[in-house]
């Protein structure tokens, strides 16, 4: 398909600064789900697609390709975005505007993150100073961040065999669960550190130092 090997970038309607939207490259394809219209107009982008149930948004009436989701449904705007990009031949995504805004969307779009993993999508959702990703039963490698902390979460139950190589508290063959944070504020300390769970799915959030709480 057309789309195959290149990134879909998503915009929610959360927070989006300019600094994210730096992210973009030249051949990424943009979505904007429902609110994120209005971050990619202040932008200046004109989506591929714009897909809602627009009840935060004025429905476009220019959009290169429109999607009218019902208000009443079971996924979010960025879960049916998710769906779709899966569906088109994307085997990466970026997702902005999907953390900082209310709670229980930033929650339900972590969910969103490990299921486009599990559908073998590399995924990244950036926001809030923070950039998260989700692995299950594989390897990641991260280049060194001097500006940020690394910290780890069992995303689905219990993470086992979790290694975690080239960071200030290193792991092996661990176990994570999700009631117990241990995983929180580690440092990337080598030029790369290197991240394995062998069962079960992580959260892997590099944070800015600055907005350390």
């Amino acid at each position: 398909m057309a789309d195959e090997k290149r990134r879909c970038v998503v915009l929610g309607g959360g927070p989006i600064t300019a600094r994210e939207l730096e992210l973009l490259r030249a051949d990424d394809i943009v979505w904007a789900a429902d609110a994120g219209l209005l971050a990619a107009r202040r932008a200046g982008l004109r989506p591929a697609l714009c897909l809602g149930d627009w009840d935060s948004c004025p429905r476009p009436d220019d959009a290169a390709e429109l999607i009218v989701l019902p208000t009443e449904k079971d996924d979010t705007d960025t879960h049916h975005a998710a769906r779709l990009l899966i569906e088109r031949g994307f085997d990466e995504a970026l997702l902005l505007g999907c953390i900082g805004g209310r709670l229980d969307h930033t929650l339900a779009n972590l969910a969103t993150l490990l299921f486009l993993t599990r559908a073998g999508v590399r995924a990244w959702m950036v926001g809030g100073g923070a950039e998260v990703t989700a692995l299950e039963n594989g390897t990641l490698l991260l280049p060194r961040r001097p500006d940020c902390y690394l910290s780890l979460f069992a995303a689905d139950g219990t993470a086992r065999g979790v290694s975690l190589a080239g960071t200030k508290y290193p792991l092996s063959e661990a176990e994570l669960t999700a009631d117990f944070p241990v995983g929180v504020s580690n440092e990337i300390t080598a030029p790369q550190a290197r991240v394995t769970v062998r069962a079960g799915a992580l959260f892997v959030a590099l944070c800015r130092r600055e907005n350390a709480g």
